[in-house]
């Protein structure tokens, strides 16, 4: 296979660990895997927290905020990071995500615990967003896609530990030793960012450091992300297409102003479906959006109408992120043409697999639709990680780190939305008390042949990515000729 052109082949695993770069990676990967620990951890604890101090009717609300906070968190990234450099900036988030996590542990009742749950989300997606900043200012394109593969798989053991993690210490009726436990790791992490963390990583810092703080553009990402949450508050559908509406409104007014400011939380085109930026934000949100509904409702699908286990629920969910992960590692070293492989097959197999799984999805095929759930993660893996890599590289100059937090922010903008659109359509379609299997059945493949068209304008979008963002393999030779 001929060498491409301009294009260097990716770099060992080993060269993370080398060079000066193997606190970096670890202070990248403790970051991620701190923040998706907390994203779960909550749900199993919930039941003793509330039988401790109370506040049943906010059961949903700890992880709620936290979800809320985080996509504020990461898109703020930039501008934090632009008025206070890239060590305070790192720093600033991993001190808070310790004060509020020691603030959770000490939570007298549910409210000052829901609070502060929303701002260890917020400084967790600012720890996220600038570990992905981090990535795009000290790793270059050979490494790229190896360090994300390596995050990507400390996201998805520590996800998946964070519920572990709870379920130990709601076992001993102490929900608060799944707090204490993170702190001191915390507290460390945020001392050695603070110490070996360059001040300044480039000039865009000293460009941005100026220009005022965009709190109106965050407050109403924010309220746009509460009227998510809002939706399914009540069992309206008056009120279901009104928050669903203001929320869109809000998100999109965000964008648009955000379009004009010179302090910017996205970076510029990021709507537009003509440059790979804007292409790879689109993405990003529409296959979160369909992942996020078909995992939100597998559990239901195959407890209720298949009448399985926990334990094989769990075992499917897990498929799901271990294939994603698998992925990722096995391509993150391709390049040139097989590198143009993993963009354009990976999307066509995850909608492949999401059409299998709406076809099967009531049907007596558990072994099919758990090969079908492997090979969603698989495809999303192959493409997810080339595609934030070359992103990455064709960001703008001096946006950067905004191009980088805002991967991070609308995947979870993406997550939100799809989440919420999915109970809506499932409660449309009749889901019900969701107790009843023929109910069931209907409204998830409803939900789910819904979701293959997200997926389909996902997988449409990539494709266009690889035509203006990915060179063609060119032989030596005829470079050499140029």
């Amino acid at each position: 296979m001929g060498a491409v052109a301009g294009e260097a082949a990716k770099g060992d695993w080993s060269e993370l660990f080398r060079d000066g770069r193997g606190l970096y990676s670890a202070l990248i990967i403790g970051g991620i895997a701190m923040h998706a620990t907390q994203i779960l951890v909550i749900a199993i604890i919930m039941p003793t927290v509330v039988g401790d101090i109370g506040g049943a009717a906010y059961y949903t609300w700890a992880a709620m905020l936290y979800t809320m906070g985080s996509i504020v968190g990461s898109s703020s990234t930039g501008v934090v990071w632009s008025r206070l450099g890239a060590r305070k900036g790192y720093t600033l988030g991993a001190s808070i995500l310790a004060l509020g996590t020691v603030g959770c542990a000490l939570a007298p009742d549910m409210f000052s615990l829901i609070a502060l749950r929303g701002i260890q989300g917020w400084a967790g997606g600012l720890v996220s967003g600038g570990g992905t900043a981090l990535i795009a200012s000290l790793y270059d394109a050979r490494l790229r896609t190896r360090i994300l593969a390596i995050s990507q798989g400390a996201f998805t053991c520590c996800h998946l530990g964070g519920p572990v993690v709870g379920g130990l210490f709601a076992a001993m009726h102490w929900w608060r030793g799944s707090f204490w436990l993170m702190a001191p790791f915390m507290i460390a992490f945020a001392v050695i960012a603070l110490i070996k963390i360059p001040a300044r990583l480039d000039t865009e810092a000293e460009r941005g450091a100026v220009a005022p703080f965009p709190f109106f553009r965050l407050i109403m990402l924010a309220s746009g992300v509460c009227a998510v949450a809002a939706i399914g508050t009540v069992d309206n559908r008056a009120w279901e297409a009104g928050c669903l509406t203001l929320a869109v409104v809000l998100v999109a007014a965000t964008f648009r102003l955000d379009r004009e400011a010179g302090n910017k939380l996205f970076p510029s085109h990021a709507l537009s479906f003509r440059v790979p930026i804007g292409l790879c934000l689109w993405t990003l949100t529409l296959h979160a959006m369909a992942q996020t509904s078909v995992t939100l409702f597998l559990p239901l699908l195959l407890q209720v109408v298949h009448g399985v286990s926990p334990i094989f629920v769990n075992f499917v969910t897990i498929v799901i992120s271990f294939s994603w992960t698998v992925g990722t590692v096995a391509v993150s070293g391709w390049s040139g043409a097989r590198e143009r492989l993993a963009l354009g097959f990976g999307p066509l197999l995850a909608f492949t697999a999401l059409v299998s799984i709406t076809l099967v999805a009531t049907q007596p095929q558990l072994a099919l639709l758990t090969v079908a759930a492997a090979a969603l993660g698989l495809g999303i893996g192959m493409y997810n990680v080339h595609l934030v890599a070359r992103t990455l590289d064709r960001a703008p100059m001096g946006e950067q780190r905004t191009t980088a937090a805002a991967l991070n922010s609308v995947r979870s903008l993406g997550t939100a939305f799809g989440a919420a659109i999915a109970g809506v359509i499932a409660n449309a379609a009749g889901l019900g008390n969701a107790t009843d299997p023929i109910a069931v059945g209907h409204a998830v493949s409803i939900v789910y042949a819904c979701c293959c068209i997200p997926f389909a304008i996902a997988a449409i979008c990539v494709l266009r990515f690889i035509r203006i963002a990915v060179p063609r393999e060119r032989p030596i030779a005829e470079a050499a000729a140029d």
